[in-house]
Order: structure tokens, then C-alpha cells, then sequence
């Protein structure tokens, strides 16, 4: 022992004197030799003593490099204990438990007054009970309000050095113009908004921080590695999820930031590293539900700040790439009145990057920017604060004016029995401070529209559905969210059409339709009237099953999404679950396709069976049904046909890493933990095919650049062949939908060569549908000699180098995100929770090609008749697209919902499937054309994945039975 100590004490003292010294450069000190010395100066002026300069506090120059969360914490709760001018909230905990924090920053006088400013700013946002006269008194009162927030997302770093410095700048300075500003001003800093994705970005900082500078803004120093530090735990975007509100980070902001009701929100983010500078006013497209005012006071704000930039001779420019359309992005606020002002600075590590002038930009120079930038904007604001606070009392009115924008318009959600999924869609209204109405009896309107544009005369809108009418406070909000298609002038669209033909470029910065309704797979109507009589305020009411009465089954409705998380914790339990293939009705009680049956005889070890069962449909909230006797009357299923299958327990994985998409991964892992609750592993794709897939009968693959080796793809199909379910998205099902890959599924430039064959199948569809049969012909006894076959009318394909052509001019136009109609095969297993006509996220994706050897569970596209179609003999084949399908003859397509999808793309997405499935060997391959969790909130496709997973196993693919 004395021996080998001594050997250790050695060995450290010889890596002290040969490596340690270097190491030490690398992990102790504050890199400041990182690049060239910054020579500006962050911080200027007279401070306090009595608080802490943030250089002590981290331990290095602030600015110089990037600070963690947990310095940041400490700093702010630090200053929390030495000042008067600061007050902390913690508004939520990420999913990693790291607290979000909101700063107030005014003087004492004002910080003891925010439960009363806050009172008055509730009172003065509803203008449907304050006058001129009582609004004018509580402006004059109110002090200007600010929300200043960085860093949503986690490698976009310098924003939260930022928050820091103008942290300490506004508690410490002694300088008269700070007193100044929070004599009438209370700042609200949200310092760090996603310190899940920061802390991921910090650790890959020091996983590769070298010796010497780094400069090169393509090592990994810089962008850090799968799945980077933009997103937070789970993968999501944060700057997409202001209104789905899916994640704690998202619920806990917005419910603060309504809480305020702030005049100016600013949102200090990153951009390429050898950009400059982006700040407000955004360019069109311009959501048209905005107030026009906001616009007025961005070019206010872009004056004084860009004034402030030039006095530094700093470079920047407005607008540019930065549109407001979307409504989910921190600019969400402005729908509420508040003035949003992005920033976007050229992101750098903390080395900073070498300029294509052959400059280098230093990490502490962009941080100052940021600085300068909230500085600038905060002076602004208190210059015009009263004037704004009179703009906004006058978009309040108009709000919920009679006569206003909004006055007669009434979004409809019609009663259903997915209970689960409406909740979820009132509860983000809630939320938002949005009201919700229930319909007390069958309603009659005399005009009504739906998700596919039609418009319907006399329509009754059932008891039980769900009203919001768009004349409320917060109008904009609702009109942004709820309206089918939100609108966009013609200019826009010229440029737009302009760009995609010139160079495949656009002006659309996010996807082109987000309607809530439609994500949500809920059917809706808008109704162009102001809807008030026979409500009643939506009110939740919770479900709670009593100890469950004597019988031989209990059940769940599978109209309800929870119904899938119901079967797969049962099953992660041990408990044996069957699943009712078609609607049914035992005791009087109605069941839907897709319930959930739990039985005594398939459980006999479990006594406490119908124990255990109430347990779960309580922790759901679901209604549990007993069944007492089995015998369902005429046509429906009875409790031991073949209607009720029994399920298998899933054994899930998601393949993620290398080339896959972290966003649709995080979306997915996300999914299973909350929707399913079940437990699940993640695979590296890199390591297929050495992973013993034996362990799982589910495989997700989730989006990607995915190019499968040899080996990778031997395992996959092996795994398959064998009893295995995979599900795969978007990139990843067109690598699979190939000649060397697994099934027959092809995507659409892979099926020309036999487009003939792919068109029959598409008529065989068809026809499977039509009730349409002469009973004369088939009771015949004597040979049709007329007899024709189906596609002897249809007319000769185009040529396979004609197709291609065709197909190659209409890819240009394939859209960056919009909503199409989609037919769903209502007697698939898949489709149990989905309604005949279910909205589809749509962009440049793949688009499938499913024959009669597999089967499209879903397509786009909705055949409705055709007025316009001939009827004559001659006229046959003139429905044709030209393409390699025909559209039966006196029907068309709808396939548009929401969103910008131009004409070219409908004839492209037009009857290619969303969804296929299809047997291989004893398992079985699934194929989602996109992304069927779309940022967390397409709830409608998201039923198509948990139902893929938790059904699969038992009811696509054969499995052996233990004797």
C-alpha cells in the first residue's frame, strides 16, 4: 500500500509539471487570450459597492465567456438579497427541475405597488366594462412596463450574459438616468429561457475547448453536437410553442407574460456566425390580426436603436428574413397589444469568430450588442410609454366592439366523444384567458363554414359543442389561432411565387398554417355571427369511477386518446387487454371502435382485476364501463368473437442520434412519456446493427438523413420479419420506401414506371367504398359479354420520362408547412380515434405510393362531387389530372385546408398516401409520409402514432402463443 501511494504521488507530480498547466489553461482559466481584447466597455458608470459586480460573482470577466445556469441562478439570487430594486419570481421548472426565473427591477416604491399595477392593467385590457374617463385615470397611473427575455434558445448564449449585465446595471448604478428610467418603469428580465438546452451548450463548451483559440465557427467548439443546445429537454423548439403551450417552460412565460400584459417584449436570440445584426420592424408577410399601431411603434423603436448602434459603429440591418405570421413565436405577444422587438446577434463561443473582412468578433462584443440594444429599447419605451398605453386602450375597444374587425364571428367546435382531446384543446384556451361557451341544446345557424372551406345553409350545431366567439378581449388572439386560413395580401404572394420559380427561395419563414382546431383533428365550423344565446361557461368536469360494480368485463371508450395510455399501462402491468374492433354496445352502453375491454377470463390470476382497471381510468380521467353481459344484438360484436382481439404488450425503442431529426425524435420520445406514460429505451442508429432488436416488438424511426448500410438494413428487415412493428417518418419511410428497402411501398419519383398499376389500386379504393350495385347483374345467368374492366375507361399514363418531367416542375412548389385534407379508412385499427376527414401537416416531405400489396390507411385528399364534370361517354378520362392517377368520373379532389399550398403542390400531394401499412413476414412496416407529432400539438395524426405503437404488436403482426 505505502508503495503504491508513493507510485500515485509520483505519477501526480509528473502530470502536474508535463500536462496540468495546460489543462488548467483550458478548464480554469477565463480564455481571455480567447481572440483579439475586446476594447469596448460593457459596463460603465458609477455602481453601488453594495452589490456584487457580476465579475466577482462568476469568476471571470462578464461577457468574456459563457456563464451556466447555476452561475446565473446565484448571481440573480445573490442581488435578490442585496438590493431594493429587484424582485424574483420563479414562474416554472424545466422538465431537468432548473428554475425559470422573472427579475422585477424597479425602484421600492414601485416594486411594493406590482399586485396593485398588475390589477389595474387586468382592469384596463377588458374593455367591455371601463370607461374613457376610468381608463384615462389608470394610464395616467400605470408605469411603463418592459419584458425583456433571451436566450430561448439554449446555444444562442449571449442574450443571458446579457440579462446579467442589465441585471446588475439597473440595480447598481448610481447614475442619475437609471433612476430616471425606473421612476416610472418596472423591467421584468427573463434572463434565460431554456437553461435545459444552455446547460447542454455549456458542456459541449467544455468537452471541446482547446488550448488555444478557436475561431472557426464550423468546429464543434462552436455548433456543438447532436442534439445540440437549441432545444430544451425533450428536443422542442421553445420559440414555437407560445400558443400549442405543450412544454412547463412555455405554460409557466405565457401565463406570467398575460398576467403583465407588458407594452414591450423583447427577445434576444442568435443567427449565423458571419451575419451582423437583425432587429425590428419585421418585414411581410405580417399576420393581419396584429393591431396596426404595434407597426407604428416598431419603426419608433428601430430609430432610437439602430442610433445607438451607429454611435458605435456597429453594422446591422431591419426586418429582411424577419416575418410575423406565425403566431407561435415570442411575438405571440403582440396579439395581446404588446410591441415585440426581435434581436438577432451573430452567434459565436466564447472565442469569438474570424469575419469575412478577416476581422474577429469577440464573444464580449456581442454581448454588449444585446446590451446596448435592451438599454436603447428600455429609453424608448419610456419616452412613449402613455402614448402606447393610449394606442392599446383604443385596440381594446375595437376588440370587442359590435361593429369592430371581430364582431361576428363564432368558431365552433361540434360535440364529439374524444373528451380527452377537446379538454386539452379548452384547456390551451383557458390558458390564454380565452372564453370557452358550451351549447346547451341544438342550436340552428343560418350559415356555417368548414375546415374545408364549404359553406353550409341551415346548419344545426348539436348540444355539448364548444363556442368561442371571436368578440372578446383578446380578439386578435383568437382570430390568429382559430381562423382557418390566416390571411396574406396578394404582393406577398407574387413575391413569393416569384422567388420559389427564380431560386427555390421563400419568404415564408415557418410553416403557412397552424388553426388549432385543425391540429387537433376536431371537426369545427366558423359561423359568421356573434353567438350568445343557450350557453353556459365551459366548465370541466372531472371524471371519478367508484369501486366498480360485479361483471365479467370493464372498458374505456376508444373515442378517447387516453384510452390508448388506459390499454398500455394495463398491459406494462401484467393485466391481459383486448381491443373492440368495431362499435358495440353491451348493457345499453355504447362503445366505439377502438374501446378497451378488460376481462375476467383473460386474467384469472389477477383477482383484483376490475380494482386495478378503475385505478387506471381514474388516473386518466376516464369513464370505466361494466359489462355484464357479453351478447351484443344483431350485427354487434359479442364479447368472444373475433371482433376483440387481444393486444400485446408493446416493448418500444426510438432510434435516434446521428443523422435523425431531433426535433421529430424529441417529439416523439415526448409523446410516449406523456401521452403513454410506458416505459421505452432510445438507440443510437449508428449501433443498429450490432443492438439485439429482440428485446423490442416496436421500433419508431423517427425523421432523417438516414442511409442505411448493409448491415443496418439486415438487421431491420430481420427484426421485422420476425414479428416486429417499425414505424418510420417523413426522410427516414422514403429510405425505407425503396427497391432495397423494406415492403413495397415506393415514394412518388419511385412508382412511375407503373403508375398504371398504382391507379387501379387507387379505383379499387374507390369502389370498395360505393354502395352502388345492380342486383339484376349480378343475379345474372347468362355471361356478360360487355363486360369491362375498370381501367379500360381511364386514360393511356403519360409516359414514365414524362411523369418525371411533370413531377420535377411540380416539387418546386411542394409547401413549407400547410394543412391537407385526408380520407381516412375508418375500418382500419390505425384510424380508431380519428375522424373520416382528418387535417395533415404537409411540407417538403416524401409522398408515398401504396398498392394493393400494401395498404394506404390514409390518403390526401377528399373526393366531394363535381359540378362541373361532364357526364357524356366522350367526356370520360377528362377528369383526369394528367398524372399518374384519374379521378372517378363527376368527382374531385379537396385537398387544401389551410395554409399555402399552390396549386401545383395539390396535383403533386393529390391521392398519395399519409399513411400505409403493410404485412412483412410476421411483422410489419408502418410509414408516416411527415411528422405525425408536429411540434407536440397535431393531435389528430399524433392518435395515428400511439395507436401504431400500442396496437401493433397485438393486432399487425403475428406472434406466437405460449403453451
Amino acid at each position: 500500500m505505502k508503495i503504491l501511494k508513493t507510485t500515485s504521488t509520483w505519477f501526480a507530480l509528473v502530470l502536474g509539471l508535463f500536462v496540468l498547466p495546460a489543462y488548467s489553461a483550458v478548464l480554469m482559466k477565463p480564455n481571455k487570450e480567447a481572440a483579439l481584447e475586446y476594447k469596448g466597455e460593457l459596463l460603465s458608470g458609477n455602481y453601488n459597492t453594495d452589490i456584487t459586480h457580476p465579475d466577482s460573482l462568476l469568476g471571470f470577466p462578464v461577457g468574456s465567456r459563457v456563464a451556466t445556469p447555476k452561475q446565473i441562478h446565484s448571481a440573480i439570487m445573490t442581488w435578490a438579497e442585496q438590493s431594493d430594486r429587484l424582485h424574483v419570481v420563479e414562474y416554472a421548472r424545466t422538465h431537468e427541475q432548473r428554475p425559470l426565473l422573472a427579475v422585477f427591477i424597479s425602484t421600492p416604491t414601485r416594486l411594493a405597488q406590482l399586485d396593485e399595477i398588475k390589477a389595474n392593467i387586468d382592469t384596463l385590457s377588458d374593455a367591455r366594462n371601463v370607461s374613457d374617463s376610468k381608463a384615462n385615470a389608470i394610464i395616467n397611473d400605470l408605469p411603463a412596463i418592459a419584458w425583456m427575455a433571451y436566450s430561448i434558445h439554449g446555444n444562442e448564449t449571449s442574450g443571458a450574459d446579457a440579462a446579467l449585465t442589465a441585471i446588475y446595471h439597473l440595480i447598481a448604478s448610481e447614475e442619475q438616468t437609471v433612476s430616471d428610467l425606473l421612476d416610472d418603469m418596472v423591467v421584468v428580465i427573463d434572463p434565460m429561457m431554456n437553461p435545459d438546452g444552455r446547460a447542454r451548450f455549456a458542456k459541449s463548451l467544455e468537452q471541446y475547448r482547446g488550448t488555444a483559440p478557436n475561431v472557426d465557427d464550423q468546429s464543434l467548439l462552436h455548433r456543438g453536437d447532436w442534439p445540440y443546445g437549441r432545444t430544451n429537454h425533450y428536443f422542442f423548439d421553445l420559440n414555437r410553442d407560445f400558443f400549442y403551450l405543450t412544454q412547463p417552460e412555455t405554460v409557466g412565460r405565457v401565463a406570467l407574460i398575460n398576467q403583465w400584459r407588458p407594452q414591450l417584449m423583447i427577445d434576444g436570440h442568435e443567427m449565423g456566425p458571419q451575419d451582423t445584426y437583425l432587429m425590428g420592424p419585421p418585414r411581410q408577410p405580417l399576420n393581419q390580426n396584429i393591431d396596426p399601431n404595434l407597426q407604428k411603434w416598431a419603426v419608433t423603436f428601430a430609430e432610437d436603436q439602430t442610433s445607438a448602434f451607429d454611435a458605435k459603429g456597429w453594422r446591422y440591418y431591419t426586418g429582411e428574413w424577419f416575418e410575423n405570421w406565425y403566431p407561435g413565436y415570442s411575438n405571440y405577444a403582440e396579439y395581446r397589444g404588446t410591441m415585440h422587438i426581435l434581436y438577432e446577434q451573430s452567434r459565436m463561443a466564447e472565442d469569438g469568430v474570424r469575419r469575412p473582412e478577416g476581422t474577429i468578433q469577440t464573444y464580449r462584443e456581442a454581448v454588449h450588442h444585446q446590451f446596448v440594444s435592451t438599454m436603447a429599447n428600455l429609453d424608448t419605451l419610456a419616452k412613449h410609454s402613455k402614448a402606447m398605453y393610449k394606442d392599446y386602450w383604443q385596440g381594446r375597444k375595437n376588440n370587442v366592439a359590435s361593429k369592430g374587425k371581430f364582431a361576428n364571428r363564432t368558431f365552433v367546435v361540434l360535440a364529439n366523444d374524444n373528451k380527452g382531446r377537446t379538454d386539452a384543446f379548452v384547456d390551451r384556451l383557458l390558458a390564454q384567458g380565452i372564453e370557452v361557451y358550451v351549447t346547451q341544446k341544438d342550436m340552428e345557424v343560418d350559415e356555417a363554414t368548414t375546415h374545408l372551406g364549404n359553406t353550409l345553409s341551415d346548419t344545426v350545431i348539436p348540444k355539448g359543442s364548444l363556442v368561442i366567439p371571436n368578440r372578446q378581449p383578446d380578439a386578435p388572439l383568437i382570430a390568429a389561432i382559430l381562423e382557418f386560413d390566416a390571411g396574406v395580401n396578394d404582393a406577398v404572394l407574387i413575391e413569393e411565387r416569384q422567388k420559389t420559380l427564380r431560386d427555390g427561395s421563400s419568404v415564408m419563414y415557418d410553416t403557412t398554417a397552424w388553426n388549432l382546431t385543425m391540429m387537433y383533428g376536431l371537426d369545427s365550423l366558423t359561423v359568421p355571427e356573434h353567438l350568445t344565446k343557450n350557453l353556459e361557461k365551459y366548465r370541466q368536469t372531472p371524471i371519478s369511477n367508484a369501486t366498480p360494480s360485479a361483471g365479467i368485463a370493464w372498458a374505456v371508450d376508444g373515442a378517447d386518446d387516453r384510452s390508448v395510455a388506459f390499454a398500455a399501462r394495463l398491459m406494462e402491468q401484467g393485466i391481459h387487454v383486448r381491443f373492440i374492433d368495431k362499435d358495440a354496445k353491451y348493457n345499453n352502453q355504447t362503445l366505439n371502435r377502438g374501446s378497451i375491454v378488460v376481462t375476467v377470463t383473460d386474467n384469472p390470476n389477477h383477482t383484483e382485476v376490475a380494482k386495478h382497471a378503475s385505478q387506471m381510468a381514474n388516473e386518466l380521467g376516464l369513464k370505466l364501463v361494466t359489462i355484464q353481459n357479453g351478447y351484443g344484438k344483431g350485427d354487434l360484436p359479442d364479447w368472444g368473437g373475433e371482433h376483440l382481439p387481444l393486444l400485446t404488450k408493446p416493448q418500444v425503442a426510438i432510434i435516434s442520434h446521428g443523422s435523425i431529426s431531433s426535433y421529430d425524435a424529441g417529439a416523439t420520445w415526448w409523446s410516449i412519456d406523456t401521452n403513454l406514460g410506458i416505459r421505452h429505451s432510445q438507440i443510437d442508429v449508428n449501433a443498429l446493427s450490432y443492438t439485439d432488436l429482440r428485446r423490442y416488438n416496436v421500433l419508431v424511426l423517427p425523421s432523417g438523413r438516414v442511409n442505411f448500410s448493409n448491415g443496418q438494413l439486415a438487421a431491420l428487415k430481420a427484426w421485422v420479419q420476425n414479428g416486429g412493428t417499425l414505424i418510420a417518418h417523413d426522410r427516414s419511410a422514403a429510405a425505407l420506401a425503396k427497391e432495397d428497402g423494406i415492403g413495397t411501398v415506393r415514394t412518388l419519383e419511385g412508382a412511375f414506371d407503373k403508375a398504371l398499376d398504382y391507379d387501379i389500386a387507387l379505383y379499387r379504393e374507390y369502389l370498395a367504398e360505393s354502395e352502388a350495385i345492380s342486383s339484376s347483374s349480378v343475379m345474372a345467368h347468362t355471361l356478360d359479354t360487355d363486360y369491362r374492366y375498370p381501367w379500360a375507361d381511364l386514360p393511356k399514363p403519360q409516359s414514365e420520362e414524362e411523369l418525371k418531367r411533370r413531377d420535377n416542375w411540380l416539387k418546386l412548389f411542394m409547401p413549407s408547412g400547410a394543412i391537407v385534407a385526408g380520407r381516412t379508412d375508418q375500418l382500419h385499427w390505425l384510424t380508431v380515434g380519428t375522424n373520416d376527414i382528418l387535417p395533415l401537416m404537409y411540407s417538403s416531405q416524401p409522398l408515398l405510393m401504396s398498392d394493393s400489396r400494401s395498404q394506404a390507411v390514409v390518403r390526401a385528399g377528399v373526393y366531394a362531387n363535381d359540378k362541373a364534370a361532364k357526364k357524356t361517354d366522350e367526356a370520360k378520362g377528362n377528369n383526369s389530372t394528367g398524372r399518374w392517377f384519374t379521378l372517378p368520373e363527376g368527382k374531385t379532389l379537396n385537398v387544401r385546408m389551410s395554409g399555402l399550398v399552390w396549386p401545383e403542390a395539390q396535383q403533386r400531394i393529390a391521392n398519395t398516401a399519409y399513411l400505409t401499412r403493410e404485412r412483412v413476414g410476421k411483422g410489419q412496416v408502418i410509414l408516416f409520409s411527415g411528422q405525425p407529432n408536429f411540434r407536440g400539438s397535431s393531435r389528430g395524426t399524433n392518435r395515428l402514432l400511439l395507436n401504431a405503437i400500442v396496437y401493433g404488436p397485438g393486432l399487425g403482426s403475428r406472434y406466437n402463443i405460449d403453451l
